[in-house]
């Protein structure tokens, strides 16, 4: 799957990742909105519409938003966002389990 990513520094850009919730864990990592790019032809910034007929970008994850909205956005993939003891949590909704990466195993993106 391929994603783009941008945080409110102005860093942005796009990359692949097998899992969906690795993705999230990468963009996190530096507070980045994370759009799931449904154009895998993509290959620029500038190719990517986020509204109108041609949008080819779905928001996954937004830093900034609440669990609600977040939870939302996740639950065609399966998962949900919740208050951990120490910080939020994506939760699978089948198992009810978190899923979680450490930081040290996403990529970096900055």
């Amino acid at each position: 799957m391929k994603f783009f990513y941008e945080n409110c520094m102005g860093d942005n850009g796009i990359f692949s990742e097998k899992d969906i919730v690795k993705a999230i864990y990468t963009a996190w990592n530096i507070e980045a909105n994370l759009y799931l790019l449904t154009d895998s032809n993509i290959k620029k910034i500038k190719d990517i519409e986020f509204y109108g007929t041609n949008k080819n970008a779905k928001i996954i994850f937004a830093p900034w938003d609440s669990n609600e909205f977040n939870s939302d956005v996740l639950e065609e993939f399966g998962y949900r966002m919740e208050d951990g003891d120490e910080e939020r949590e994506i939760i699978d909704i089948k198992t009810g389990k978190v899923v979680k990466y450490d930081w040290a195993e996403v990529k970096q993106l900055i």
